[in-house]
């Protein structure tokens, strides 16, 4: 055993305890959250796609339906996101599945009303499609804890779609206002 073994054993368990002493002054621990009113308006080739819906514009097909934010520290978070739409009739049904990770970062943290921006990226499932649409998104929104348990959010998005339509690549816009739950204080 050479010299520099146990220093970077003792480093590697210095890191390890600071990593999860941040993590344990995070407040609050999670917050899971659905999509209210959402918006989507296409660009370029897909202009004349639009949607506007209530509770959720699609059901998460652009923009995810339901969020659940997993903070670290006390201004990040990694947030799991999920849409899902499935249809049927006469027998066959369809879905779109939207599967999306996103990092945030509050800007003036999460124990206070804060802008926070994003960037996300994720993978669509279409019923009989032979590939695996993907997606990269950018955003920028504004978080308001209101109480003790309860958050609201209002977000802009750019999102790009690899494929996504006809196979061709789309872009399109999205803004959301969002409720969610705090859980962990």
């Amino acid at each position: 055993m050479t010299t520099g073994s146990p220093l970077r054993a003792l480093f590697l368990a210095a890191t390890f305890v600071a990593t999860i002493a941040s993590m344990a002054e995070a407040q609050p621990r999670a917050e899971i959250g659905a999509s209210l009113v959402n918006s989507v308006i296409g660009l370029g080739d897909n202009n004349d796609l639009s949607t506007v819906g209530i509770p959720s514009g699609g059901f998460g097909v652009l923009n995810p339906g339901i969020y659940a934010s997993i903070f670290f520290g006390t201004r990040a978070a990694i947030e799991p996101q999920l849409g899902l739409i499935w249809a049927s009739s006469d027998g066959e049904s369809q879905h779109i599945l939207n599967f999306v990770g996103q990092f945030d970062y509050f800007v003036l943290g999460t124990g206070a009303s804060s802008p926070y921006v994003f960037a996300a990226a994720g993978v669509v499932d279409i019923s009989d499609l032979d590939y695996t649409p993907k997606s990269f998104g950018v955003g920028a929104g504004y978080r308001i804890p209101v109480g003790d348990r309860l958050t609201f959010r209002i977000d802009g998005r750019y999102t790009h779609f690899t494929g996504a339509f006809e196979g061709d690549d789309s872009d399109a816009l999205g803004f959301t206002l969002s409720i969610g739950g705090i859980f962990g204080q």
